[in-house]
């Protein structure tokens, strides 16, 4: 069966006065705005130093990535802000693999190759390294030969830019 417009009802064509809806136009602001407030809320900064040491200068200008997080200050080391073992502990050793620091470090790469099973959320092997400044090379590499043996190879070091 066809459709057949009503004949009773015409549309007034004529130069008449039109009426805006700010309903309308205020919801789209509204999305408009939360849109830019959420994507200046993701640009802001992604790694919070700690305030135990003191990071080195660099020329470096990466960007930081959200990542697992270490601290290797003057007198501990940390992940995720959970104290793992002492300084003093690891510039004694002379093995370049620290025990507590690995079994730490499995222990989160289980957590999360589990929820890249679970829910899809790729597991990079990614970790931020903010070691103080003080620090010598040697006990700086055994951390970071720990990282490359416990499943997170792709590290990187927290610096401040030169100028800041």
């Amino acid at each position: 069966m066809a459709f057949i417009p009503s004949r009773a009802k015409k549309h007034n064509t004529s130069g008449g006065s039109a009426k805006l809806n700010l309903t309308s136009m205020m919801d789209m602001f509204t999305i408009i705005l939360v849109f830019l407030l959420k994507t200046f809320a993701t640009e802001g900064q992604l790694i919070q130093p700690s305030e135990s040491l003191t990071l080195p200068k660099s020329n470096s200008t990466t960007q930081p990535e959200t990542a697992l997080d270490i601290v290797v200050s003057k007198e501990v080391v940390m992940v995720n802000d959970k104290k793992i073992i002492d300084f003093e502990q690891v510039k004694r050793q002379e093995e370049f693999i620290i025990p507590a620091l690995r079994q730490e470090l499995e222990v989160h790469a289980r957590k999360a190759k589990a929820m890249e099973q679970q829910y899809g959320i790729p597991f990079s092997g990614k970790v931020t390294i903010q070691g103080d400044q003080s620090i010598e090379y040697q006990d700086l590499v055994k951390v970071m030969a720990t990282c490359g043996v416990s499943d997170y190879p792709n590290m990187r070091l927290v610096v401040y830019r030169k100028g800041e």
